[in-house]
């Protein structure tokens, strides 16, 4: 049975719904065609040039990231520079590239839900709320048992396959009420502080965000991006198999990205 690139494009819709992106974001078809056969899907964090390359090599038509390649109007694309590279080689190769974005991170099941689930969060809500009911950024939930910040800075190490996390307050303190955001996350410590969160997790935490929260009484815990992220590319991988084998079709190949995107290296 043939599968187009949109009806890929529509079970991606009903897992993780455009309406909820941000208005900043650009989810969707970044580059493709809609009414291109797929036959093998490549999933993966970012459309990186080191990705791109790997569905070349395993022979990818199409490509799903959680981030976008585009995020704005591209004026000008020049093969000497890394984003055009990325754009010549998809075009070139016939790969069709989608990405779920803030989307994704709000949805149900998405990549809040899915670190929340990891840490064991339990009683989960959302953190800062959209204009959909119960549908927004980052979560809030409760740890069970008697556990320290430092008990649950090695459980969210440990948990993501992480070499080390940064952690500010004290390793001893007890913590009961936990926030998280995926991704970059600074702009809702407030909201974490709002909620009466012990603690908050999140990453791309800057030197005065910290320093901010510190003044708050709120201890932070910065994961790294790719690593809160990057647990959504199995999500995804498995929802695909899912939802084609609910339409009986076994011609499709669904594949997760082998290439490790995590930027920083612990030394």
């Amino acid at each position: 049975m043939s599968v187009k690139c949109r009806d890929i494009m529509w079970m991606m819709e009903d897992m993780a719904p455009a309406k909820y992106a941000e208005q900043w974001d650009n989810p969707g078809l970044n580059i493709g065609d809609p009414d291109a056969d797929i036959n093998k899907i490549l999933v993966a964090l970012d459309a990186t040039e080191n990705v791109i390359d790997e569905a070349i090599a395993k022979g990818a038509d199409m490509i799903i990231t959680h981030h976008p390649l585009l995020f704005h109007a591209v004026k000008k694309i020049n093969y000497n520079m890394p984003d055009g590279r990325k754009i010549m080689k998809l075009i070139k190769n016939n790969i069709n590239l989608f990405a779920a974005h803030t989307n994704l991170d709000a949805a149900k099941g998405g990549t809040n839900d899915r670190l929340a689930d990891i840490i064991g969060l339990k009683d989960t809500s959302v953190l800062s709320e959209g204009q959909f009911d119960e549908i927004g950024i980052g979560r809030v939930g409760i740890i069970d048992g008697d556990t320290t910040m430092g008990m649950l800075a090695v459980k969210i190490k440990e948990g993501l396959g992480l070499d080390a996390v940064r952690v500010t307050g004290n390793l001893s303190r007890k913590v009961k009420k936990v926030a998280l955001c995926t991704g970059t996350g600074a702009e809702f410590i407030d909201d974490a502080v709002k909620a009466k969160c012990d603690v908050y997790i999140t990453s791309d935490i800057k030197y005065h965000e910290a320093m901010d929260a510190v003044d708050k009484d709120i201890c932070l815990i910065d994961a790294t991006h790719y690593a809160t992220e990057n647990i959504i590319v199995p999500v995804i991988a498995d929802y695909l198999r899912q939802k084609l084998e609910n339409r009986s079709i076994d011609d499709i190949e669904i594949i997760e990205s082998e290439v490790d995107g995590q930027t920083f290296t612990h030394i």
